[in-house]
């Protein structure tokens, strides 16, 4: 119950949400057509629920260390404020990303999946692993997700974002 609290606490501070993109927004898997071009598979409950926490007043940012075009693409469908692409010590740009959007540590979350996320995810306020996260970041988290990036992790933690907050109905409001 205590944690369950202290938890809670943490997560009301949370303005500003950082998204991996390979594991968490997708499945992790990369995929290619038969002309070579790299194509991604997006959950779109996920989308919209990022739809409704940006109506809500939640701001998102994306922050991968691959490029893809695709993820430009994506992130201006769900209105996220920043794409910070190519970044293999992510880490690196978290001054950047807090002083960008004005935010502190505490209010800055973080959904990640591997290796690649660890010293970032050392360094937010709160901290969540997908369910098929590796171990060491499910270890560390706040919170692990229900879901598996790309089915739904990152809608699964926004419910709880929004609820947690009180924001599930004005974040609701768009679709009624």
């Amino acid at each position: 119950m205590l944690k369950y609290l202290f938890r809670n606490r943490k997560l009301k501070k949370v303005k500003l949400v950082l998204l991996d993109v390979d594991g968490v927004l997708t499945d992790g898997g990369v995929y290619y057509n038969e002309k070579g071009m790299e194509q991604k598979r997006f959950n779109v409950k996920d989308g919209s629920g990022i739809k409704m926490a940006v109506h809500a007043g939640i701001r998102f940012a994306v922050i991968t260390g691959r490029r893809s075009r695709i993820v430009d693409i994506r992130a201006r469908e769900l209105d996220i404020h920043k794409v910070y692409q190519g970044a293999l010590k992510k880490h690196l740009l978290l001054e950047r990303i807090m002083k960008d959007f004005r935010v502190s540590r505490e209010e800055t979350a973080f959904i990640a999946d591997d290796i690649i996320d660890l010293e970032l995810f050392r360094r937010v306020g709160f901290r969540v692993a997908v369910k098929d996260a590796v171990k060491e970041i499910r270890q560390m988290a706040d919170l692990v997700t229900k879901q598996k990036g790309g089915y739904g992790a990152v809608r699964d933690f926004i419910e709880y974002l929004l609820k947690s907050k009180k924001l599930w109905k004005t974040a609701r409001e768009r679709y009624l």
